[in-house]
């Protein structure tokens, strides 16, 4: 995949920086609204969604170059699964790094992308159902807005993708009359939309 092997590059880079270059950190709380996704019910075959709903995120940039920075980066949101029969809460996060581009601007808006790779972690409950953790990656792009030399607004973008085995049984539970699982995969990646707003901390 392209976005993969550009993410990889901007990471295999910074191990070439310089050890003298001057690092540059960034620090991004933010709160966003997440919508999207979905699975199947493996009794009606219906579509299940995932409700959308606020989301946190945490997003710590380390700059090694000028406009290129690797991002470590965690999201959540509380959200539940209310076409199942039960329905469901289900908390979801996002494990991932990868790499910032930062396009020139004589403005103080400054245009960016970010690509990243990593885990998302799938956690129903209440009760005893298992978690799912798949392979993930993220997509997006924003502006910062200066306020500042160590103080910008930054607002973005963000697609979350998800990887699963197409129709692969979902967060299962084992008793005495064995194991039974909730739903499965709807095709091979579960997709979930993103627009966030935070603040940057430059240190």
């Amino acid at each position: 995949m392209i976005a993969a092997r550009w993410i990889c590059s901007t990471v295999a880079l910074s191990a070439l920086s310089p050890a003298a270059q001057a690092l540059d950190f960034e620090l991004t709380p933010a709160v966003g609204y997440r919508f999207g996704g979905q699975f199947e019910d493996p009794v009606s075959q219906q579509g299940v969604d995932i409700e959308e709903a606020a989301s946190l995120a945490l997003a710590f940039d380390v700059g090694y170059a000028p406009g290129q920075a690797i991002e470590v980066f965690y999201s959540r949101q509380n959200t539940e699964v209310q076409d199942a029969a039960p329905s469901f809460d289900l908390d979801i996060e996002y494990f991932q790094v990868g790499g910032v581009a930062t396009f020139e601007s004589e403005s103080e808006l400054q245009p960016y992308a970010v690509g990243t790779v990593g885990a998302a972690r799938f956690h129903p409950g209440p009760g005893a159902l298992d978690d799912e953790t798949r392979f993930a990656a993220t997509l997006g792009g924003g502006v910062k807005y200066a306020i500042s030399e160590n103080l910008a607004l930054r607002f973005e973008g963000r697609g979350y993708f998800t990887f699963f085995d197409s129709d692969a049984a979902l967060f299962c539970v084992s008793d005495q009359s064995g194991a039974t699982c909730r739903l499965r995969a709807k095709g091979s990646v579960v997709w979930q939309l993103e627009a966030q707003a935070g603040l940057t901390f430059r240190f």
